[in-house]
């Protein structure tokens, strides 16, 4: 949707509601871990995004100098500067959890020397997390896959990673100096209020042998004290944080 300029003012909206499946998210074919079964390998693609709102607009403020008396220096000075600016919305990109153990490598678990095996999922992976940064999969619903599995333990891609909410602006004027020339003035802030947004999650357990089905990489002891900041379900990275520049141009 969009709205031509009139009356100093342009809008813009463009959204998108999809799902993109697939049984492999590269171009380099198939992911089979059991090639008779297809269904194993078929989940989300890893481009998915559920959806994605994007707006742009420019805004030319009104004069506040004819309110003032109309002084030139004070209409050269206030008047004549825009606002324009990207709001973006997007759901997360999807992701699934991983393990590693001790000593054992694809061969020991699934008799391949190219296909790994998944860990077995066995709840709800999600259940009583919270929104800190330290509680964002729950690894009670997670253990150790049996010997010989056929890749159907777990899904793909099963899970979302954070999202964006992201809104960059910029205020800017002109300056006309004589016929040709003119100088501008431009302010650009990139995610301007500083907003936190999350972009990856440690989603990998470690665990000390087949046979044994603790996890080692827990974030919190048992008595909840926290044992190790970076544990699995831990927030792995963020975004950007807000970023600002200022730009003078001469033209002539």
């Amino acid at each position: 949707m969009n709205r031509r300029f009139a009356n100093g003012f342009l809008f813009g909206k463009a959204y998108t509601w999809s799902k993109a499946l697939t049984t492999a998210s590269g171009d380099g074919g198939f992911f089979r871990i059991d090639e008779f079964n297809r269904k194993a390998n078929y989940g989300l693609a890893a481009f998915h995004r559920k959806q994605t709102l994007v707006l742009n607009y420019i805004y030319d403020l009104p004069s506040i100098a004819k309110y003032k008396g109309n002084r030139a220096w004070m209409k050269s000075a206030i008047d004549g500067w825009q606002l324009s600016g990207i709001n973006t919305f997007q759901t997360g990109q999807p992701f699934g959890v991983g393990m590693t153990i001790t000593s054992v490598g694809n061969t020991n678990l699934t008799g391949s020397y190219t296909e790994g095996a998944r860990i077995n999922l066995i709840g709800n992976p999600v259940a009583g997390i919270g929104g800190d940064e330290y509680h964002r999969l729950n690894p009670a619903a997670f253990t150790l896959p049996p010997v010989g599995p056929l890749g159907i333990t777990a899904p793909v891609n099963y899970l979302i990673r954070p999202g964006i909410l992201n809104f960059d602006f910029t205020l800017q004027k002109t300056f006309t100096l004589g016929d040709r020339a003119r100088l501008q003035l431009r302010a650009d802030a990139f995610n301007v209020f500083n907003h936190t947004q999350f972009n990856g999650i440690n989603s990998t357990l470690n665990f000390t042998s087949i046979t044994n089905a603790t996890p080692t990489n827990l974030p919190f002891n048992a008595d909840g004290s926290l044992r190790d900041k970076n544990g699995f379900g831990t927030v792995s990275g963020a975004r950007d944080p807000r970023i600002l520049q200022l730009v003078v141009r001469f033209q002539f």
